[in-house]
């Protein structure tokens, strides 16, 4: 796969949103606020279970005592007793999670509708096994499938039972459930709805209970499939619904076998595909650890090398370390790598920002991530081949500058400083830890602020422009350029809200010195304020009930065009002369993500979106008023996109993927897209959020950024 180009289209986010009572009139749209998080105030709407901020640990039966015999309620409590005798327990890893096998032969009982174990190998049942786990300090998860039982395909399902299991695992005193997806694609189920479904129901069992999706299915099963019924686009409602969700197959097979380093990469190289959808309490999950198994004849399927290096991509994703083998049997070195108190700490870390890839080569692939604390840096340098080799890590890839303190996490040892790189001999297919500390390195001039959100500006001249963010109290602020320095001081404007407002601002100059401000207020209404002949004037109303922050395709203060995204998800606009908000709809009827943006020149008028599946689309209005269909410009990002006009063409900004800035440019003569290119001047994480840009001389644009320093930061490119 490719680490660095942003990756070709997924499927699509498909978003929960609330409808759209009538369109009518700006009076009866009513726009509620969308499930799925946009940047800066954007209306979030995460499943939260209240137990699992960082990524769940534990251990799980299924490959290591799988679900045939040797699944007994005594093997199950004697893995728990040697999860506290041997540190994992006190390590972090507290739950005891059984999977498929703990049910009897029939697994619903015919007389109470309930699932039932099996009561020769779980003779005390499962509310027992649970007062037991939960004695050694530990946690007790289940399993369950999300289709109808048919002893073909699963175990056991809970279709048409989700109330009733839900509310069975709560009266047995479960902590976490697992819901496969075996039955569930055998009798073609949608899995966004029947997973929804399911979480409904644990959320209204009366227990707080972790919850993890894991649709295992991909096209190499070769089973009648759609897209939107595979692993690859549970991101798109798993954060929604679940605490976690699998992004990908099985990692390996119930029984031990050769050649599974090829499957662990092929996990975390997808799993890697959509590292926006992590954060705390909500994880991408590429299945299992699964260190060191032994295969029949008594070879490993892992070795020790590969196995801790699973652990640290893993770690580094922010994915949960469920241990998948049997820990009895691991060597008190393996043991040790599992506990490594530096290495569980970056899994933990309460940012719950996934690392991703800022480096490849042949030799293989260097990953870097973001840590609570300023200038703080996981980088993991990951060797693919099969011969040691030398590997870099650039410290300016890495979003730091200055002098970098280094320490080898694996090792837990200081590797002393260094000013912009680091390069080490890596195994044959084993990892380097390290943990950074330097500065954080986002580029351009700091003009301070703590921003809240991502911000924009105006430029007159190359020596008068004004910034403007949404500040620590909510309050709209800016800052002036005068000469060649910004101001020391920000200037407070308020908002039209209690004084406050939300997301960024939208903001444009003209002749005079005047502005005209738009934003969205703490109520949902977009407001309007002026400054002209050197007064700010009041906040105005624009009405509607928009769900993120409005842009405005700006002619001049009498001719302007501004667009919102609604609650339905649909892009909405109304216009300088006309208090009547209309639909101009969202590609393939889907709601899009974030803020969209807008640009007007001779040509008419342009309005890009970030799409459900993380890619960028547009639309064009004619200059006789007429609107072409949407049409995918592609990319795969992580911000609200940003749209610039200049001569003979429109610039377009956006972070992506790998958390740098692209760029790509429509050029007017060839009515063409010149193609996404990284813009070199960012480094990964260098900041959140999306780009605001204003022209600046020669065709160059101004930039101002939220940076990961939380200060507005000011460049040219």
């Amino acid at each position: 796969m490719t680490h660095i180009q942003p990756p070709p289209a997924r499927p699509p986010r498909v978003i929960r949103w609330a409808a759209v009572a009538t369109v009518a009139a700006v009076a009866a749209l009513t726009l509620a606020s969308p499930a799925w998080a946009g940047d800066d105030q954007g209306a979030p709407t995460y499943y939260s279970s209240g137990l699992s901020a960082t990524p769940t640990m534990g251990w799980n039966t299924y490959y290591g005592i799988g679900g045939g015999s040797g699944d007994t309620e005594a093997a199950v409590k004697s893995v728990t007793d040697f999860m506290v005798s041997s540190g994992l327990a006190s390590a972090g890893y507290n739950y005891v999670w059984l999977d498929g096998g703990w049910q009897a032969s029939t697994p619903r009982n015919a007389t109470t509708g309930e699932l039932q174990p099996d009561a020769t190998r779980f003779p005390d049942g499962i509310a027992a096994l649970a007062t037991y786990v939960h004695s050694k300090g530990l946690k007790l998860g289940i399993y369950t499938d999300a289709g109808s039982y048919d002893p073909t395909y699963c175990g056991l399902g809970s279709g048409g039972h989700y109330t009733t299991d839900a509310n069975q695992f709560a009266a047995w005193n479960v902590d976490a459930i697992k819901v496969d997806f075996l039955c569930g694609i055998e009798q073609n189920l949608d899995p966004k709805t029947v997973y929804t479904q399911f979480s409904a129901a644990v959320q209204a069992s009366g227990r707080a209970m972790v919850l993890n999706v894991c649709d295992p299915v991909t096209a190499a099963w070769g089973v009648p499939s759609t897209p939107q019924q595979q692993a690859g686009y549970t991101y798109t409602y798993g954060p929604t619904i679940a605490d976690s969700w699998r992004t990908d197959t099985d990692v390996a097979g119930g029984t031990p076998a050769a050649g599974e380093w090829a499957d662990v990469l092929r996990n975390a190289d997808d799993n890697e595909a959509h590292p926006e959808a992590n954060g705390p309490g909500h994880f991408n999950d590429p299945d299992n650890l699964i260190p060191m198994r032994t295969i029949p004849g008594g070879s490993l399927e892992l070795s020790q090398t590969e196995s801790t290096s699973q652990l640290v991509l893993w770690a580094e994703m922010a994915s949960p370390l469920v241990i998948g083998s049997d820990p009895r049997t691991l060597s008190t070195a393996m043991l040790n790598v599992l506990k490594n108190p530096s290495v569980v700490a970056i899994d933990q870390d309460p940012l719950g920002i996934q690392g991703v890839a800022v480096a490849s080569s042949a030799t293989g692939t260097v990953y870097s991530k973001v840590l609570s604390g300023s200038g703080q840096r996981a980088v993991v340098l990951l060797n693919r081949t099969s011969s040691a080799a030398s590997m870099t890590v650039s410290f300016a890839n890495a979003g730091l500058t200055g002098t970098v303190s280094m320490t080898d996490l694996l090792a837990q040892s200081s590797l002393g400083t260094a000013t912009t790189s680091y390069s080490t001999t890596v195994p044959a297919h084993g990892t380097a830890f390290l943990k950074l500390s330097g500065t954080d390195a986002v580029p351009g001039a700091s003009l301070g602020a703590t921003a809240t959100a991502s911000p924009a500006l105006v430029r007159v001249d190359d020596t008068h422009a004004t910034a403007f963010v949404r500040g620590s109290d909510g309050a709209i602020w800016l800052n002036t350029l005068a000469g060649s320095t910004w101001g020391t001081s920000w200037t407070s404007l308020g908002g039209p809200t209690s004084g406050q407002m939300l997301g960024q601002p939208a903001v444009y100059g003209s002749t005079g010195g005047r502005i005209d401000l738009f934003v969205r207020g703490t109520d949902n209404v977009t407001y309007q304020r002026t400054l002209s002949s050197g007064s700010w004037g009041s906040w105005t109303s624009l009405g509607g009930s928009i769900t993120d922050a409005p842009t405005v395709a700006f002619t001049s203060p009498t001719s302007w065009t501004l667009f919102a995204r609604g609650g339905d998800g649909q892009i909405w606009d109304r216009t300088n002369s006309s208090s009547t908000w209309s639909s101009i709809g969202s590609p393939n009827n889907s709601p899009t993500y974030g803020r969209p943006t807008a640009v007007t020149d001779a040509s008419g008028t342009y309005v890009a979106v970030r799409t459900s599946d993380d890619s960028v689309w547009w639309r064009v209005r004619n200059t006789s008023g007429t609107w072409g269909g949407w049409t995918a410009i592609g990319g795969t990002v992580s911000g609200s996109p940003t749209l610039l006009a200049t001569g003979g063409g429109i610039y377009l900004f956006a972070r992506a993927s790998d958390y740098t800035v692209w760029q790509n440019t429509w050029h007017t003569s060839s009515s063409s897209w010149a193609g996404w290119t990284q813009r070199t001047e960012f480094g990964s994480d260098n900041f959140t959020g999306a780009v605001g840009a204003t022209n600046g001389a020669s065709g160059s644009a101004w930039i101002v950024v939220n940076g990961v320093d939380g200060h507005v930061h000011q460049l040219v490119l």
